[in-house]
């Protein structure tokens, strides 16, 4: 809307509301921003005064037809004489409308709007008329063969390039002329019967001898289609004209080879009768399951290894209905698709089918396909049945599939774990904050206190769920260190037996030379724990649950039937019930996260998949064994160890004062800003200096700066341009001294930051501010005494 008048514009998307029109009103009122407007492009119509400070619709009228012609101008002028619309209407304006009858302004709008894009569809159609025509002419140019359009005059209207080839005159010369006068009179009356046909509207074909311009007489084969009309008469017609001088050369060489043919065919009979011997062999002696069928569906040969298959002579089977045979008597379903297959081969056509039957031999897959054996005549004899083994592929793929399946729930699980956990630190941070406060208060704050304390156990069993997702995914950040397994299993038998109630007896069986190995004893603790409660839910009436520990060594065998384990020595640890067991169809989904037997509100499904992840990311392996009524025995094992076995473990201290500053200086690098803030609060409190960076290039300045030394870098492994493992490596080659701590809600690439250090200390997120002040004093102790 081209409108100075603020009140004008009012009006008019008054009178268009009014009007039930959907519409947006983009005003301008000066020369530049019309321009402008116009650059952009998003408009339906133009609705312009003609009277304006600094300039006038006239000019904009211009300015328009010039850059958006498509686009409708409507003059909305107080000020508009019946002169001046006729000559705005002459000058490009599709319509005016003067301010006093602002009610015909929506009609003149939908009508312009309509006009416009009837005149856009038809120049759209005029553009796909010409490029229609053009691509015909390029179709036609392309070909070699004379095509051209002639009318009832048998005089051309279109002809393409090949006639400049054959007669010298290009296309252009050739409109109107006659055929008589291009072909010769005497040719055109020997064509002259053929193209009446035409005429009568019926489609010929028949042979011609045309010379070129060169005067080389060549055979063409001239095809004639009648022009038809909607009313049924013929308008015209088209001819196609193909040269076949080299087709009528082969045909004479053809007769030629005839007769010689004749005279070998005694040669090639007996030559025949000796091939067939060898196919034969070949048929006896393939490995494949071959099979030749009458085209009634019944069998007329079997080589060795079909008949092997079904423990069957071929008189067994030898006109038998194959798809009754006693390859598909104990497959139904697949006794019908043979039917079907063998069907369509003798109709002509060829199939592939996997299938998978029940024979003598045991349960075996099969890629079978059903082909037409033709004759010279091409006339179904008979049909061919092949058959591959694919059992041991399939076997291969469903791996495979479930492989991938489990990795790429995974992915899935280690994308959300990193935020996710970002948010349970701050809000274990506050709460614990918060809590400390209320200590403070004494019991005047135990109303605030048992909310907070329920807020920070939600936390953890979140925290919890995440870390278990990880264990499944491979990708929770592993504190190994040796471990006795033979210790570990003993110290958890008050809590196994608190876990399992009175019904469950709980046995322990340890081995007296179990191996070291080295492992997170906090994630091997939840394991056991783990396997021990489902062990309970699985026996609801009670029974026995035994642990035992053991050492054993895989061998070359086992590992080509498990490739991800390496042949070895390994420390076993078996949890074994007398429970209800497992059906094959539960086991081959055990450790899938979320899948669970369990009744709603009694299961996450994760506790399974949390152990393998473990297992599997601590380099072991895990096996099950069950059946329906007969218990589980769950077996894993871990590789020995090199280090020698821990001896027994101290009780940790609670409380912040061993945790305390010891005039340090921390570096905390961390992408977000409330974990950062929680982090360095809870440093400062416990005495350290902190300084804090909010990405890898922000530390990495802080590092390089003359007036700062720092001995712990607290980093966030996940961030945003330099990764916690690219910003250590940095800082290493800077002060090769300084101390490093990670943190992390999911450490992505840890296997392959090795480099950084065996043993690289990881503070999984959330953490609680103890386990903050514990891990930093461990980091900082422990690197000032190696």
């Amino acid at each position: 809307m081209l409108e100075d008048s603020a009140l004008d514009a009012e009006l008019i998307e008054a009178q268009l509301t009014r009007a039930r029109m959907h519409f947006q009103v983009h005003r301008v009122w000066t020369r530049d921003a019309f321009i402008a407007e116009l650059d952009a492009e998003r408009h339906d119509v133009i609705l312009a005064d003609h009277v304006l400070p600094g300039f006038d619709g006239d000019t904009a009228l211009t300015l328009a037809s010039e850059q958006v012609p498509q686009l409708p101008f409507i003059f909305v002028s107080g000020t508009l004489t019946e002169e001046l619309a006729v000559q705005a209407l002459t000058r490009g304006a599709r319509d005016y409308v003067v301010k006093q009858r602002l009610q015909r302004l929506p009609d003149a709008i939908l009508r312009a709007i309509r006009e416009a894009e009837a005149r856009a569809k038809l120049r759209t159609a005029e553009v796909e008329l010409k490029q229609s025509r053009d691509r015909l002419q390029l179709i036609t140019d392309s070909m070699p063969a004379l095509i051209a359009h002639l009318g009832p005059d048998h005089r051309y209207r279109f002809a393409n390039n090949a006639y400049e080839a054959w007669h010298g005159r290009p296309p252009a010369e050739l409109i109107g002329l006659q055929v008589s006068d291009v072909v010769g009179a005497g040719l055109f009356d020997a064509a002259l019967p053929h193209l009446q046909q035409v005429l009568q509207g019926q489609r010929v074909s028949f042979e011609l001898e045309l010379q070129r311009a060169d005067g080389s007489p060549r055979h063409v084969l001239l095809d004639g289609v009648p022009e038809i009309t909607a009313e049924g008469e013929v308008a015209g017609y088209y001819t196609l004209a193909r040269d076949i001088s080299d087709l009528k050369q082969a045909e004479l060489l053809l007769r030629d080879a005839n007769d010689f043919l004749e005279q070998q065919v005694e040669q090639r009979t007996a030559d025949l009768r000796q091939s067939e011997s060898r196919l034969q062999a070949v048929f006896e002696s393939s490995f494949q399951l071959q099979v030749l069928i009458s085209p009634d569906g019944r069998v007329l040969d079997a080589n060795r290894a079909s008949l092997a298959a079904i423990l069957s002579e071929k008189a067994d089977v030898s006109d038998a209905l194959f798809c009754e045979s006693a390859w598909f008597s104990a497959s139904p379903d697949a006794a019908q698709t043979v039917r079907s297959a063998v069907q369509s081969a003798a109709e002509g056509s060829e199939s592939r089918h996997e299938l998978e039957l029940q024979l003598p031999t045991g349960t075996r897959s099969f890629d079978f396909s059903f082909r037409p054996l033709l004759d010279h005549q091409h006339t179904v004899t008979a049909v061919v049945c092949e058959a591959v083994e694919t059992t041991a592929r399939r076997l291969a793929e469903e791996a495979l599939r479930q492989s991938q399946k489990i990795e790429a729930v995974g992915q899935l699980t280690g994308g959300i774990a990193h935020d996710f956990n970002n948010i349970l630190t701050v809000i274990a941070g506050n709460v614990e904050h918060a809590k400390l406060l209320t200590d403070r208060l004494g019991d005047g704050a135990q109303a605030i206190a048992r909310p907070l304390d329920n807020a920070l156990k939600g936390v953890m069993r979140a925290a919890s769920l995440t870390q278990r997702l990880l264990a499944f995914a491979r990708r929770q950040p592993l504190l190994n260190q040796a471990v006795n397994l033979n210790e570990q299993v003993l110290g958890m038998q008050e809590l196994l037996q608190r876990a399992l109630g009175e019904l469950v007896h709980l046995e322990i069986a340890v081995a007296p030379d179990v191996w070291c190995v080295e492992v997170d004893p906090g994630q091997l603790e939840a394991s056991i724990l783990n396997l021990a409660v489902n062990a309970r839910d699985a026996m609801p009436d009670g029974g026995t649950l035994l642990l035992e520990t053991g050492t054993g060594v895989l061998d070359e065998g086992f590992a080509e039937q498990n490739p991800d384990v390496p042949p070895g020595q390994y420390a076993v640890l078996r949890v074994r019930d007398n429970g209800q067991g497992m059906s094959a169809e539960t086991m081959a989904r055990v450790f899938e996260p979320f899948f669970t037997t369990k009744e709603v509100g009694r299961g996450t499904g994760l506790g399974l998949s949390m152990v393998y992840g473990f297992v599997k990311q601590s380099g072991g392996h895990v096996q099950v064994e069950s059946t329906p009524g007969t218990g589980t025995v769950i077996t894993m094992l871990f590789p020995r160890s090199d280090l020698p076995l821990p001896g027994p473990r101290l009780a940790e201290q609670n409380g912040y004062a061993e945790y305390e500053a010891q005039d340090e200086t921390i570096l905390v690098a961390e992408d977000n800003d409330d974990v950062r803030a929680y982090t360095v609060e809870a440093l400062r409190q416990l005495g350290y200096r902190v300084l804090e960076a909010h990405d890898g290039p922000s530390a990495i300045r802080l590092l390089d700066r003359p007036d700062v030394d720092v001995d712990l870098l607290f980093s966030d492994i996940v961030m945003p341009g330099m990764t916690g493992w690219e910003l250590a490596r940095q800082s290493r080659q800077r002060k090769p001294a300084l101390r490093i701590l990670f943190t992390s809600g999911y450490p992505r690439d840890h296997q392959a930051n090795n480099h950084l250090g065996r043993h690289i200390a990881i503070l999984p997120k959330p953490f609680t501010r103890i386990d903050l002040a514990r891990a930093v004093r461990g980091n900082l102790d422990e690197e000032r005494s190696s």
